[in-house]
Formats: structure tokens, sequence, C-alpha cells
């Protein structure tokens, strides 16, 4: 058979298909006694500092998986005083993916939780997700994985540190979707748990489970998932996430996701689980009649507790300017795809965008690598929804 391009592909497609096969039934083989007890688990609030995860006008996917991590530790700490909750990060700064494994493996955890919210150009997507390590057998579920692993170019020297990984290229998915691990029927039994919760608990709807290849769980060496909590994207989403209400909830489902969890790992009977509004437990099958529920306060609005939108200087790098509206997961943004900003300007076209952070020093290392793809890449800034002149946005934010 003559070798052509697209033959090669094809070959290569299937053979990494049948190693993944192969590869799987030994991670299977391989899976380890489970652990009799759960005595340390680290909290990932996804994103942070100069990545700010999925942005939709003043908000930002990084404060709102900060708050619902922090809300989560705190219902762990009161509820299961023996058990030590870690964080990857407790307050707005960067941290690598590869690194916030690396918290959980020195730290000796029990199990990891990467909590994440969700966006796509389509506003109708909405709901819940919760995802493990690896591939399904289809390969059809890389486009969240692709997404949050990508954030790895703000990274120094991403190719060394990833193994050769390359942001936007399918085939690096394949590949590190092999590195089956083993403590896969475990994470996907707690994220079974959580999923069953947030159906439950939160009014999403449940999009149910999957194994992608996700960076940030690639080295942990315990059950761990990443949780997708929403659409930034979707309005009623949105709405709910970024309020203290939506919040305070998220973690409660998570928590009793948690518990349950916890208590079929140890071969406990009690499960704490909590209600809405609850300050005690409810202990199922300890025989104590719940509390009357207390009716929650709801929110004066929707915007994230103790934040005021952000209105100031934002950097981005502009990657084209177009005459004609295009999809954000065209093909012409390349390894940019669902991850650039769009800003319409009457009359002239369309102004796309990467980054969208307050640092310079930062935007100045993305566009550098933006320039790898887009060799005309420059830095413009913005104040609210105006643009304003660079040097200006640099003087107002004495950088």
């Amino acid at each position: 058979m003559k070798v052509t391009p697209r033959n090669f592909l094809l070959i290569t497609a299937a053979s990494l298909f049948m190693l993944c096969t192969c590869w799987e039934s030994g991670a299977q083989n391989a899976q380890p006694a489970e652990r009799g007890k759960v005595c340390k688990v680290v909290l990932d609030p996804g994103h942070g500092g100069k990545d700010p995860g999925c942005v939709y006008r003043n908000y930002y996917e990084k404060d709102v998986t900060l708050g619902i991590a922090k809300k989560l530790g705190e219902l762990i700490r009161k509820n299961y005083p023996d058990v030590e909750v870690i964080y990857t990060r407790s307050t707005d700064k960067y941290v690598e993916l590869a690194e916030r494994g690396k918290i959980a493996n020195r730290a000796n955890a029990d199990l990891f939780i990467s909590i994440h919210i969700n966006a796509a150009t389509n506003q109708n997507a909405r709901g819940t997700s919760t995802h493990v390590m690896g591939m399904d057998k289809d390969g059809k579920n890389l486009e969240v994985a692709m997404r949050e692993n990508d954030i790895i170019i703000y990274e120094d020297d991403y190719t060394t540190k990833y193994e050769g990984y390359n942001p936007g290229d399918p085939a690096s998915y394949i590949m590190f979707s092999l590195m089956q691990y083993a403590y896969k029927d475990q994470s996907m039994m707690f994220a079974e748990i959580i999923q069953k919760h947030f159906k439950a608990d939160l009014p999403m709807p449940d999009r149910g489970t999957t194994q992608e290849p996700f960076l940030v769980l690639w080295r942990t060496s315990m059950p761990s998932v990443l949780t997708e909590v929403g659409f930034l994207s979707n309005q009623t989403d949105r709405s709910y996430v970024t309020s203290g209400k939506g919040q305070s909830e998220a973690a409660r489902a998570l928590f009793n996701a948690f518990s349950e969890y916890k208590s079929k790992v140890e071969g406990r009977a009690n499960v704490v689980m909590l209600r809405e509004a609850e300050t005690e437990p409810v202990r199922k099958g300890s025989g104590r009649t719940p509390a009357p529920e207390l009716q929650e306060k709801e929110e004066p609005d929707t915007r994230l507790v103790g934040q005021e939108p952000y209105d100031g200087v934002l950097y981005y790098v502009q990657i084209g300017f177009l005459g004609s509206r295009k999809p954000l997961n065209d093909r012409v943004f390349k390894s940019y795809r669902n991850r650039v900003t769009e800003k319409r300007e009457p009359g002239r076209g369309y102004r796309y965008l990467v980054g969208g952070v307050r640092d310079y020093d930062a935007i100045v290392k993305i566009q550098s690598e933006a320039r790898k793809e887009f060799p005309d890449a420059f830095v413009v800034a913005y104040e609210g929804d105006k643009r304003i002149d660079v040097k200006t946005a640099r003087r107002k934010t004495g950088q």
C-alpha cells in the first residue's frame, strides 16, 4: 500500500487505539487494593493568577472555582476534623498544572478534587460533568480536555515538563490518554457519586462522567477527578455559579459526595449528609430526626460574593481582525480554538483576542507563544469594554 500522509495518520490512529486497549487492560489488572482511610484530601481550584480560565465579561472561572473550593474545605474541616484539607491555591495565584499534582503526591493525599467551570461556543450548553484520567473508547470527548490543558502556554518550557505535549494537537491528547493509572476504577466511582449528588442537589442538567486526558490528573498517585460545575457561557448556569447561594450549594453537593465516597472506602454504615442551610449534619442510619429546614436567604444579585465586577485594565493579544464573524471554535484560530475572546467594532469587523490578564509581563509571554502560530500577533489593552492605548494602560496599572 502506498504510504500517503492520510494513510499514515490512519495507521497511527489504529496503532494507538490497539495500544490504548492493551494498556488499559494492564492498568485494570494493576488496580491496587483500596485504601482503608480517607484522611487527606487535596482541593484544586482551577486556574488562578495570570490564567483566568473561562471569561464572560467581568466573570472569571478562577474566582468561582476558588469560592467553591473554600466553601467545600470549610465543610470538610467542620464535619470531619480528622481529615486534613490541602489547597493547591488559597488565593488568586498561578500554579502550574504539573505542580498541582505534585502538591497532592508530596502530601501523600488520599483524594484529589480539581474544580472547574465549563464553557462552550453554544451558549445553550449547560450542566455539570465529572472526568477522570483516560479516554472513552470512541475518543469523542476531547474538547474539554483540550481547552483545560492548553493553559500550559502560560508556563515556561512546557514541552519539556510535559514530555513533548503540544497544545492544540489531537495526537498529543491520544498519546497522553494511554497513560492510564492505577486508580481509575476508584476515580470513576467517585466521579459517579459526584454526579449523583449534583443531579439531586443542583438545578443543572447531568452531563455524566467521562474519561479524558487531563494533564492536571496525569501524575496524581491517588483517586483523582476533575469536575465542571456548570457553564460560564450559559446565562442560567452563570447566574447560579457566580452567586453565593449557588457556590454554597455546589460545595454542599461535593461534600455529600466526598462523605459517601469516604464511607464506602472505609466500610462505614453511617454517611454524613448535609441538607440545605443546615448547620448540623444528618447521619444516614443514625435514627436521628433531622431539624426542620431553614430558608436560605437569596443573594441580592448574581455577582461573586465580596467582589465587584472588574472594569479595570486587561491586556490581550490580538491574533486576528476579521470583517465577518467566526465561531470561536473555527479552525482559523488553530490551537486557540474555544479560547479566543471576540470584540466587535461596529461598522468595521471583529477583533479576536487571547489572554485577558492584568499583568503586563504575563501578556508578553502569551504574545511570544501566540506568534508561533500568528506571527503578527500584538498586545492590546481594554478598560472595561473600551480599547485604550497600551502605554496608557501601563501607566494606569503602574507597570
